[in-house]
């Protein structure tokens, strides 16, 4: 369970709160002394975590399960009076199960830990701290397809090989060779009379979602780890559970969704969708699933690192409401995702090296609506190993840069430090470090619950913040924020008139390069490179 606050402690502090207008105000005067709420709902704050490379606990140069725990409170200790952890609520595992790849995601055992990771015991301790500190875990769930290596597969080809195809063969996309060459099709490797559908690799054969006796199957899977007391799923690549066809993987993804609700209510999932076409998004949404990942946003040509580079606010804001407009009209509950890259990108510390473009990209994407999600050693300024290959996106965390891990999970040596600032001993040291200012936002948002859960809105047309000023209005039940950035490369001062924002306090200010934020008597000034969140409560 999450960590949750006495309603009337909450109405408590906002009884207390004094929001002026019409009289003398200054900086100080403004800051509203909020506490940590975080509500037991889907909304959260997600630290991803690539099992293999984050931390090893028993020297076989292989990160693990137990290794997880022994770095929990870093992630979340549980204390709200500390600032010694992140802060972050939600913890994404990479795939775990048994699987003869790096990677996992070709599962050959839905039911099971890969032993490199751990045990079901080691799994089962993991939630139960977990849920100690109020940190949600989510898996990730590979529905569309499975290994080759798989029991049922090996049966399934083995049976049609002999020539039969309503036995394990119903289970996959299995058939004969008439000399068509279907789209995603593969050549069975001991009879080429037969053909299996694997859109992946030919390692991964493709789940038949029109045979009931796979619902079953992936429906029992599910079941077996929502039991086992995770919150829900990080589903891969929901985009193709029928390859190319958005209209039947979202009538799958509906059903999937559906069914998992019968077994825990407020299960959550989030889709893998790399689509960048609002039709599609809003197809996959209709299904009724959570959330997807935005991926319009991510990656080193996303709108929210291009705001952090470029100083293109008014287009990053301008896209940010129009597609949570999008997305909430083809599902009301929907709570988009937003992240800057993950374990299929190369990492964005690689095209930033200046500090506080890295800050500022952190504080454009953490401020904004829904769940976020952190890929770990982000918050290191970690960058790619060798940029091309997927496995040098996912090495080793740097917990100590004067001590560096021996972790080869991906195949890859360590070689050297690969951050500007050092490891996480050394960031934590560091007031200025990248790590440190995560905390600032990550603070941000569990003190201010209804910046991820608010429904966003455009500024007044009157605005004029000066070059490189942008934000958005995010309202929440009887709550409103204003958040401003300042991208650009000079200081900008403006009035805060009725029109924008009356009886307001300051919720958080983040200075990403140096100066400060000051309001005096509604004249505010915004350093380059910086952020404030104000609130108004009616």
């Amino acid at each position: 369970m999450k960590k949750l606050f006495a309603i009337l402690m909450v109405c408590a502090i906002a009884a207390t709160t004094i929001f002026c207008t019409g009289c003398s105000k200054s900086t100080e005067d403004l800051i509203e002394n909020a506490k940590v709420n975080i509500p037991d709902d889907k909304y959260n704050s997600y630290y991803q975590i690539w099992i293999g490379s984050f931390c090893d606990s028993n020297n076989d140069k292989i990160g693990d399960i137990q290794g997880i725990i022994s770095k929990l409170d870093y992630i979340n200790d549980g204390d709200d009076s500390t600032d010694d952890d992140l802060g972050f609520t939600g913890i994404w595992l990479s795939p775990m199960m048994p699987s003869p790849s790096y990677h996992k995601y070709d599962v050959k055992d839905y039911y099971n830990i890969d032993p490199q990771f751990g045990t079901l015991d080691d799994f089962d301790q993991l939630i139960a701290e977990c849920d100690k500190r109020g940190i949600d875990v989510i898996i990730d769930f590979v529905p569309n397809h499975c290994s080759n290596e798989h029991p049922w597969f090996k049966k399934a080809l083995a049976q049609a090989e002999k020539g039969n195809f309503d036995g394990y063969a119903k289970y996959f996309n299995i058939i004969k060779n008439n000399g068509d060459y279907p789209l995603g099709y593969n050549l069975d490797p001991n009879d080429n009379n037969i053909l299996y559908e694997s859109n992946f690799s030919d390692t991964m054969p493709e789940w038949n979602y029109d045979y009931q006796g796979t619902k079953d199957e992936i429906a029992k899977a599910a079941k077996f780890w929502l039991d086992r007391g995770i919150a829900g799923f990080r589903l891969d690549a929901v985009r193709y559970l029928y390859y190319e066809d958005a209209e039947r993987s979202s009538e799958v993804l509906k059903w999937f969704y559906d069914t998992c609700k019968e077994v825990k209510e407020d299960v959550y999932m989030v889709g893998e969708d790399w689509s960048t076409d609002m039709s599609e998004i809003s197809k996959m949404y209709s299904s009724g699933i959570d959330s997807l990942f935005a991926f319009p946003f991510a990656d080193t040509s996303g709108k929210f690192l291009c705001a952090a580079r470029l100083g293109a606010i008014m287009d990053m804001t301008d896209t940010l409401i129009n597609y949570e407009k999008t997305t909430k009209e083809a599902n009301k509950d929907a709570i988009n995702c937003y992240f800057l890259t993950n374990h299929d990108m190369n990492r964005w510390a690689d095209i930033i090296e200046e500090l506080y473009l890295k800050k500022m990209a952190a504080a454009l994407y953490l401020m904004a609506p829904g769940n976020t999600f952190t890929y770990y050693g982000e918050e290191l300024g970690m960058e790619t190993y060798d940029e091309g290959n997927d496995p040098a996106k996912r090495t080793a965390m740097i917990w100590d840069s004067d001590n560096l891990p021996d972790v080869t999970a991906c195949g890859i040596d360590y070689v050297t430090d690969y951050t500007d600032g050092g490891g996480v001993k050394q960031q934590q040291e560091n007031e200025e470090s990248l790590l440190n200012f995560y905390k600032q936002c990550l603070k941000i948002r569990n003190t201010q619950p209804g910046l991820a859960r608010g429904e966003i809105s455009e500024l007044p047309d009157s605005f004029d913040g000066g070059d490189g000023v942008g934000g958005y209005y995010i309202t929440y039940k009887n709550d409103k924020y204003l958040v401003l950035h300042n991208t650009g490369e000079e200081k900008q001062s403006f009035e805060i008139t009725e029109d924008l924002m009356s009886d307001y306090m300051i919720s958080g200010m983040l200075t990403a390069k140096s100066g400060k934020i000051t309001i005096e008597n509604d004249l505010l000034s915004m350093p380059a490179y910086s952020t404030i969140v104000l609130h108004s409560a009616k």
